[in-house]
């Protein structure tokens, strides 16, 4: 009865080590750190052809669109900023002024090639009382 007991404990411990691998081995093949510019900009060269992540706001009035679909523009920290070229959908309130997240390479020529843009939604809540202040009621 002991030795059952034992095996069941033993194929149990060997099952949650395979799960705790399969999770360690996926998050951590999709874990990239956030940077700003500014500390994307102090960690040259040695970031250059590495994968990662680069937050800032996009500099108003640096937004290209060529014929072919690639978007090039900057974004900034407020103290620093990129160039950055990128293919493929960009999302609807992508624009001026806007937060951007972009993921790629930071190439040698200065240019961060992204693959990945994402825009952030700015968060403007109004209080549901708000709503209703200046608004007159007829019956």
């Amino acid at each position: 009865m002991l030795k059952g007991k034992l095996k069941f404990i033993i194929a149990i411990a060997v099952i949650a080590l395979t799960v705790s691998y399969l999770v360690y081995g996926g998050v951590k093949d999709t874990m990239v750190y956030y940077l700003t510019v500014e500390e994307l900009k102090a960690q040259v060269p040695t970031v250059y052809d590495s994968r990662v992540r680069v937050s800032g706001m996009v500099v108003p009035g640096t937004i290209m669109k060529d014929t072919n679909g690639a978007l090039e523009f900057q974004i900034t920290d407020g103290t620093q900023t990129i160039d950055v070229a990128y293919e493929g959908i960009v999302p609807d309130i992508f624009a001026d002024d806007v937060e951007a997240v972009v993921e790629g390479v930071y190439a040698k020529n200065d240019v961060f090639e992204a693959d990945t843009l994402l825009a952030k939604c700015p968060t403007k809540y109004e209080s549901t009382d708000s709503l209703y202040e200046n608004k007159e009621t007829s019956y």
